[in-house]
């Protein structure tokens, strides 16, 4: 019986599981960016206010 070859191998690639990855990058101190919320024409001027 043949080993099994490379070529019939599946190629899954690896996906953790984000609530997982989130506290893995919290014990380090890096967080992920939340979505951006909708903000406000008044909100986005004052942010980027020079």
């Amino acid at each position: 019986m043949p080993a099994t070859s490379n070529s019939t191998r599946r190629n899954d690639k690896f996906t953790p599981n984000l609530e997982n990855f989130r506290i893995s990058l919290s014990y380090e101190g890096l967080t992920l960016k939340e979505k951006t919320k909708k903000q406000t024409i008044a909100e986005l001027k004052r942010k980027y206010a020079r």
